[in-house]
C-alpha cells in the first residue's frame, strides 16, 4: 500500500477474512484513512518488520495460526507503541481477558458499524472534533 499524504491516520488492519479486510479497507478509506492489510498474525508480524509505521492497528481476535493476542504480544515484544483496537466475531472472554492483561481494552464485535468504528478510531487516536459524516 503506498500511503496517500493527507490523510488522517495510517492503519494496519489484521484479519483472515478477506471479504472483512476489503469492507475495512474500503470504509476505512472514504474516511481519510491510509490502509495496510495483512491477512494473517504472520503477515502482520511480517509488515511489523518492514519498519512501516503505524498510527493504529485494527486486529481480529480469532485467526488460525497466529491471532490477536499473538499480535499483541509480538508488538510489545518488539517494543512498538502501536494503540490497537481488537475486532472479533467470538468473544472468547479468556482472549479478551489475555488482551486486556497486556493493556487492550478496546474490543468490537462484528458486525462491526461504521459510525462505531470510526469514534473508536477516533477516540484512539485524539481526533474527536474530527468525526464528520460517518454514516453506519
Amino acid at each position: 500500500m503506498q500511503v496517500r499524504p493527507g490523510l488522517k491516520a495510517h492503519i494496519l488492519v489484521v484479519d483472515d477474512d478477506e471479504s472483512m479486510r476489503f469492507l475495512m479497507q474500503t470504509k476505512l478509506f472514504q474516511s481519510g484513512y491510509n490502509v495496510t492489510l495483512a491477512a494473517s498474525g504472520s503477515h502482520a508480524e511480517q509488515i511489523f518488520k518492514t519498519g512501516t509505521k503505524f498510527d493504529l492497528v485494527l486486529c481480529d481476535l480469532k485467526m488460525p495460526s497466529k491471532g490477536g493476542v499473538d499480535v499483541i504480544r509480538f508488538m510489545r515484544d518488539q517494543a512498538l507503541d502501536v494503540p490497537m483496537i481488537i475486532i472479533t466475531g467470538f468473544p472468547e472472554r479468556d482472549k479478551i481477558v489475555s488482551a486486556a492483561r497486556m493493556g487492550i481494552q478496546d474490543v468490537l464485535v462484528k458486525p462491526v458499524r461504521h459510525a462505531e468504528l470510526i469514534r473508536m478510531i477516533e477516540a484512539k487516536l485524539g481526533h474527536l472534533d474530527a468525526i464528520t459524516n460517518t454514516a453506519a
